[in-house]
């Protein structure tokens, strides 16, 4: 019975490690789509001007397109490419905040549409 017992403890306990990559990576993507958000919120509020768009859109590009070659790199990403990962989006958040209330706005009788 005590066999039973630890095998499954064991069971468990591998399967709970190894859904900590994926759900790191998940936190990553989560993110990205809400600081992706926020620029967007920014540029219909007039709060982050087309040229600051274009900058903090960029910077996500970027760190997106680390991100991919990280997992071409290998198939999970290691707790050092997750740190840098995150110091970036840390980064990027706070750029987006301050482009937020830099106090810059667009004219509002002049809208730009799109991107």
């Amino acid at each position: 019975m005590l066999k039973i017992i630890i095998s499954t403890m064991t069971a468990v306990a591998v399967l709970a490690m190894s859904c900590l990559p994926a759900a790191a990576s998940h936190s990553i993507d989560v993110r990205q789509a809400k600081q992706a958000h926020a620029i967007k919120r920014g540029r219909i509020a007039g709060k982050i001007t087309w040229r600051e768009g274009l900058h903090l859109r960029r910077e996500q590009r970027r760190i997106k397109r680390l991100e991919r070659a990280y997992r071409r790199s290998g198939d999970r990403l290691t707790a050092r490419e997750r740190r840098v990962l995150h110091r970036m989006l840390d980064e990027a958040r706070h750029n987006i905040r301050v482009q937020k209330r830099d106090g810059q706005r667009r004219w509002t009788y002049f809208r730009r549409f799109g991107r």
